[in-house]
């Protein structure tokens, strides 16, 4: 006699379904390789998420969901860090900055970065493309612009010195 295995309905019920896709989730987002993942459940002495047990599962999502609010929270640090020396940097050479409000500073701003960049300040569908610059990125234009407007108040002291 046959025995049939019942398959949970999706949606109901089905826990250790809803970690295994969280933990996936969570795995891109943390932009971890192939490589990187197959150590990881390697660690746990399986080859597929679907081996581990419901407390694993648990445990990974937990640890990959902490990873991945610190880079969410490094990447808005440096973003506003960007946009600071980017700010400074149009204080000192676009004209009628100055007259601009806060909101127009920050859209001019991110446009300026964008292009710094490489890419366009928006995306074919309007969508702000600033967002989608990665850490390192982010990173090295800050060190650029700040570099810049260092460079050009040394100029501009010099020049007022003589």
């Amino acid at each position: 006699m046959e025995t049939k295995t019942t398959r949970p309905v999706p949606g109901q019920g089905n826990k250790k379904g809803q970690l295994i896709r969280k933990l996936h989730v969570l795995r891109g987002a943390a932009g971890m390789t192939q490589e990187e993942y197959e150590a990881l459940l390697g660690s746990y002495g399986v080859e597929s998420s679907k081996e581990l047990e419901e407390w694993q599962l648990e445990k990974l999502v937990e640890f990959l969901s902490k990873q991945t609010d610190s880079e969410r929270r490094d990447l808005d640090v440096q973003r506003k860090r960007l946009l600071a020396a980017v700010c400074a940097f149009c204080e000192g050479t676009v004209g009628k900055w100055e007259v601009m409000d806060a909101k127009a500073r920050i859209w001019y701003a991110k446009g300026v970065a964008c292009r710094a960049a490489g890419m366009e300040a928006c995306d074919n569908k309007g969508r702000d493309n600033f967002n989608r610059l990665s850490l390192e990125r982010l990173r090295s234009l800050t060190y650029a612009f700040q570099k810049r407007k260092r460079d050009m108040d040394s100029v501009v002291e010099a020049v007022l010195s003589i």
